[in-house]
């Protein structure tokens, strides 16, 4: 994703190397991969995050969500509220462990962020075993496997505010409604996640640094 913008805007060639995902030894233990029945969503609260679209939707299947993390930009729960029926419940701002049990207790995390450069919490999330729905937009494709570890949903055709294409809210739904007749094993999320480790991102780091200085050299 920030590959290709820089090749569009900069006429550049670039190297990707993933920003690393630390797990804490608190997310690893057994007891904090007992799945519930509610699903997450959360992070910033910023209108683009699109955590208005998880509330619309689990609102209107009646499915629990908790929603966490502060406003941005005068925009945080009291807009939010406007959506959500009962079956919702606003948590606030969280300490890394509690955001860890709740990732890891989550039946998925709904993640409808548009044209996120990487999108960190799915990667913390399937790193605890949790599957992710994602709207299908931004590096979260290259970090979600459909049908794997979660289910992608997509954006609203430009022609859906004219009636002739799928509105944002029914193509979530449909996501969801798939993601419940699958069994996502939760080794391959954690598999998955492994990818992103800080293991991995030092290594390709310190490769990345050694090839240059060997050619700068030379």
């Amino acid at each position: 994703e920030v590959a290709a913008r820089i090749e569009k805007f900069y006429r550049r060639k670039a190297k990707v190397i993933y920003p690393p995902v630390d797990i804490p030894r608190l997310a690893q233990s057994s007891k904090l991969k007992a799945k519930s029945s509610y699903y997450l969503a959360g992070g910033r609260l910023a209108r683009h995050k699109g955590q208005d679209l998880a509330i619309k939707v689990c609102t209107k299947m009646n499915l629990p969500l908790k929603v966490f993390g502060r406003g941005f930009a005068a925009y945080g729960e009291e807009q939010l509220k406007k959506f959500a029926g009962p079956n919702v419940e606003f948590l606030g701002e969280l300490t890394d462990e509690k955001k860890w049990e709740l990732l890891a207790g989550a039946k998925a995390l709904i993640f409808p962020s548009q044209d996120e450069d990487f999108g960190i919490l799915p990667v913390e999330a399937m790193a605890v075993g949790t599957p992710v729905i994602a709207l299908r937009s931004g590096g979260v494709i290259e970090t979600v496997i459909d049908g794997k570890t979660g289910v992608f949903f997509d954006p609203p055709s430009h022609k859906a505010s004219e009636g002739q294409g799928e509105p944002a809210v029914e193509s979530l739904i449909k996501a969801i409604k798939r993601f419940g007749k699958m069994k996502i094993n939760p080794e391959d999320c954690i598999n998955q996640a492994k990818k992103f480790s800080k293991e991995r991102f030092k290594k390709q780091m310190l490769q990345f640094v050694a090839r240059h200085a060997r050619a700068s050299r030379s």
